[in-house]
């Protein structure tokens, strides 16, 4: 057997360089960082201790921006050279977020003479991409990602050394058991890391975090945003202004922080909302909520007292029909004895002082109470008729209280007979119903599909009160909403207060609840914003479905 050479100076410190798990001096060794003056990367300090640690199972309670992808990275490079003949796992809820860490690990490994030369020179260098991001080295080392699917079974059959899971307050429940199954806990170098944001889920992340299960203790790092070496004043009174203008904001907290949080906390930033709403500081302020702003009330009681139809009492001011308006917008919350029904109209126009955005104003509210499906119908055809084609869409729940209405608008007979419709067809066409507990597409996933997986899981769904929850949101958080001096509406508004609970059917497994208060005028609020937000997207499916070419049948 020939002898193997004595390593030189050198090749013992390179030999000292590799021989390291956590890959900080590795990547301090030969990553390139563009924005150093020097382009070498450098760990910042409190790094140091993070990357390094070595407990079996560890897990992140930190803000956003500390570096968690990157130090998964450098393990991921670091892994062939200290773990040759075992297996990586890097996880992650959904593709947009395993991605982004899959592509920097892909460039990271292509870009660096010391692991090309780690990859087999045949199948394709040791790297593809189906069913995810995978990298086989000549040293049987294997670095594999894969999605957990809502059931988990994505990651069964996996047996790591090393799991580095990404996201993980976002984590399925499923996806978590079948993890602890496929870890290798009991050989030595075993390692579990778990990384993420609080998003105030009283849920597995929660516990693990908070140390509730002695049977699996992990190892919790808790680092804020004020570790960054960049943290300063300026960046302190951006994020505030970003996350809602308070410190007390609850994304503030979770983003900067990295808390979790109150169990409940108050869906909008108080003086956010306030700033959306016109009182009287201004001329204009005044007329709004004098001679703009429409409160219209009704009641069983005055409706059969009158003897009028329920149109009659519609009475819009002329200025909601101005050329400034070129969208409107309405959702209903629908009630019947003792809740009523809400309806309000929004009319889109221009930003005043945003050029590229558009404000939605309220422009009337229609309180309902005690009045029957046909005559609320008749007072959503009245809406319709008098603001016209500009109303595009007119959305409300259809499910509970809302089934009788719906029936009565008739939607589903858009495209039969005009003598077998109880609605104009011009009018059908335009009303949206939402189930409150159903999930909806929200956006198209970007990744790249294949066989029935384009046909299941093209796009992205979530539940539709969470959907519009976070949109109203951030119109009011972005000051694109304007609202009146309603006191009624702003005290049910004021008073939410929103929970993220664990949603098992979903593959992020998240999903927004409402507590505490009435939500008559917010259920309508949500349900014109969905309305309006959903549009293109639902548009864009039925132009698909549209499109699918009628399959051959032979018969033999």
């Amino acid at each position: 057997m020939a002898a193997i050479p004595a390593l030189d100076e050198d090749e013992c410190y390179l030999a000292a360089i590799l021989d390291d798990p956590s890959g900080i001096e590795l990547a301090e060794f030969c990553w390139i960082d563009e924005e150093q003056p020097d382009g070498c990367y450098r760990a910042w300090p409190f790094q140091w201790p993070l990357y390094r640690n070595d407990a079996t199972f560890q897990i992140d309670w930190m803000g956003r921006s500390l570096g968690k992808s990157v130090g998964i990275q450098m393990r991921a490079f670091a892994f062939p050279f200290n773990y040759p003949g075992q297996e990586m796992l890097i996880t992650a809820p959904e593709l947009n977020h395993l991605r982004p860490v899959t592509d920097k690990i892909e460039h990271q490994i292509l870009n660096h003479r010391l692991t090309r030369e780690m990859l087999p020179r045949q199948r394709g260098n040791g790297i593809n991409h189906q069913p995810q991001f995978q990298a086989h080295f000549v040293n049987n080392a294997r670095i594999i990602s894969r999605l957990p699917n809502r059931d988990g079974r994505g990651v069964k059959g996996m047996h790591p050394l090393v799991i580095e899971m990404d996201e993980g307050q976002d984590y399925p429940e499923q996806g978590w058991l079948e993890i602890i199954e496929t870890m290798k806990h009991y050989v030595e170098g075993a390692q579990w890391r778990v990384h993420g944001v609080s998003r105030g889920v009283r849920d597995r992340y929660y516990r693990y975090t908070m140390g509730e299960d002695p049977d699996l203790p992990f190892y919790v790092h808790r680092y804020m945003a004020m570790h960054r070496p960049s943290w300063g004043p300026g960046e302190r009174r951006a994020k505030i202004a970003v996350y809602g203008g308070t410190e007390d904001n609850i994304d503030y907290r979770r983003n900067i922080y990295g808390d979790h949080g109150d169990a409940s906390s108050a869906l909008f930033v108080i003086h956010r909302l306030m700033a959306a709403v016109r009182i009287n500081e201004s001329d204009w302020a005044t007329r709004y909520n004098d001679d703009v702003y429409a409160q219209i009330k009704i009641s069983d009681e005055l409706l059969q007292s009158s003897g009028a139809p329920i149109e009659a009492f519609l009475q819009f001011p002329g200025t909601h029909l101005d050329e400034c308006y070129f969208n409107y917008w309405a959702g209903m919350d629908v009630g019947f004895t003792r809740d009523p029904s809400e309806l309000l109209v929004f009319g889109e126009m221009k930003h005043p002082k945003h050029k590229d955005e558009t404000l939605l104003r309220l422009l009337a509210r229609i309180h309902m109470m005690r009045i029957s499906a046909a005559n609320q119908a008749q007072a959503v055809k009245g809406v319709f008729d008098y603001y016209g084609e500009r109303l595009r869409r007119f959305s409300m729940d259809r499910t509970g209280n809302g089934l009788p209405l719906w029936q009565e608008l008739d939607p589903e007979a858009v495209g039969t007979h005009v003598s077998q419709r109880r609605t104009p067809e011009h009018i059908s066409r335009r009303v949206r119903g939402y189930n409150f507990s159903s999930k909806v597409a929200v956006e198209f996933d970007d990744r790249e599909l294949v066989g029935k997986e384009q046909q299941t899981d093209a796009v992205i769904e979530k539940n539709v009160v969470s959907f519009a929850a976070d949109e109203l949101r951030k119109i009011v958080d972005q000051g694109f909403i304007e609202l009146p001096y309603d006191r009624e509406l702003l005290t049910e508004w004021q008073g939410q207060e929103i929970q993220y609970v664990r949603d098992e059917g979903s593959a992020a497994g998240i999903k927004t609840r409402m507590v505490g208060g009435s939500l008559h005028t917010l259920d309508a609020a949500f349900m014109m914003i969905a309305g309006r937000n959903l549009l293109k997207i639902e548009e864009a499916l039925k132009l698909v479905e549209k499109k699918q070419t009628p399959r051959l049948v032979k018969f033999l």
